[in-house]
């Protein structure tokens, strides 16, 4: 009997999970980056002295995942943008490694997966039947035996849908606005490596507009994260040794803590203005080449909907437009 139901986006730039398991009444969430490395796991046995991470064996290979590439090690840094990951084994291995970190150990899952809009005919069948097909084993650092378990049904949607759920059901599943989607509503999920738009009718997706709706390298990768990324090697010699997963963190604790400096090397900047300025330009992007290109200005559109990790960092500016 499956008892564990769990939804996993594994996306390019980041992983969210979430899991209900047994009789549970509250899921758990997590999050890491999108982003492994290779690790040893060595130790010289002074563990008073010694870093403390975490690592994932993963058949045959050690890995350290999320933020710890940041902290622990920089090299062989891994991560795969693109409409050709989905289901490979780095897919799974970002899927499987936030389910142990949930709590999973044994068992059979019944999971949930996204796949940006106009990939999704094309990779759902192959998602379904990789995942059930492939049984997973693997072990957390202190494991003393691997984790296995399967999954016994796997789901996928089309990302965006699931965002627009959240503005029409409680987290019973009990509707609590039935005329929110009336109408005209279009979805603008900006991912990292993708921008996708989906127009709803009275709530009801149309299937023949998947196939235009995602829009590759339009994303917070290609608009804010490698600009963000020149301009700090430009700043400083220091600050060549810094990459994306740097730059993410960063933002990442500047919207929580409103603190955007990065230090390296003894030398520190705010990037706070340098971010304030690519995402201004990234807004009049998606107002150009979206809003007013493909959706008509969003005219005869009743509600809008902004979802996904760049959502936040465009929110402001187009509001104002």
């Amino acid at each position: 009997m499956v008892n564990i139901l769990a939804s996993v986006d594994a996306g390019n730039g980041g992983t969210n999970a979430v899991l209900l398991k047994g009789k549970a009444k509250n899921p758990k969430s997590f999050y890491m980056p999108s982003v492994r490395a290779a690790a040893t796991g060595e130790s010289l046995g002074l563990s008073q002295f010694e870093m403390d991470y975490e690592y994932v064996d993963w058949y045959g290979n050690r890995y350290v995942v999320g933020d710890d590439v940041v902290r622990v090690t920089r090299r062989h840094l891994e991560r795969h943008l693109g409409q050709d990951r989905y289901a490979n084994e780095f897919h799974q291995f970002l899927v499987a490694v936030a389910l142990a970190k949930l709590g999973v150990t044994k068992g059979k899952v019944n999971l949930t997966l996204f796949c940006p809009p106009s990939l999704f005919t094309q990779h759902k069948q192959n998602m379904v039947d990789t995942f059930q097909k492939t049984p997973v084993k693997l072990s957390l650092k202190g494991d003393k035996k691997p984790r296995e378990w399967s999954y016994e049904q796997v789901s996928v949607y089309p990302e965006g849908i699931g965002a627009v759920a959240c503005f029409v059901f409680d987290v019973e599943g009990n509707v609590v606005d039935q005329n929110l989607l009336q109408g005209q509503t279009v979805v603008l999920d900006c991912g990292l490596w993708t921008l996708d738009t989906l127009i709803l009718s009275d709530g009801n997706f149309n299937p023949e507009a998947l196939q235009t709706a995602t829009n590759q390298n339009a994303g917070v990768q290609t608009h804010i994260r490698e600009p963000l990324l020149k301009r700090l090697h430009e700043t400083d010699e220091d600050f060549t040794v810094l990459t994306v997963d740097d730059v993410d963190l960063a933002i990442r604790d500047g919207l929580a803590n409103q603190n955007y400096t990065v230090t390296s090397g003894g030398k520190e900047i705010d990037m706070k203005p340098i971010l304030d300025k690519l995402s201004e330009r990234y807004a009049g992007w998606i107002a150009n080449n979206i809003i007013d290109s493909q959706l008509n200005g969003l005219r005869g559109i009743r509600s809008a909907i902004l979802v996904g990790g760049g959502a936040t960092l465009v929110d402001e500016h187009l509001r104002r437009w």
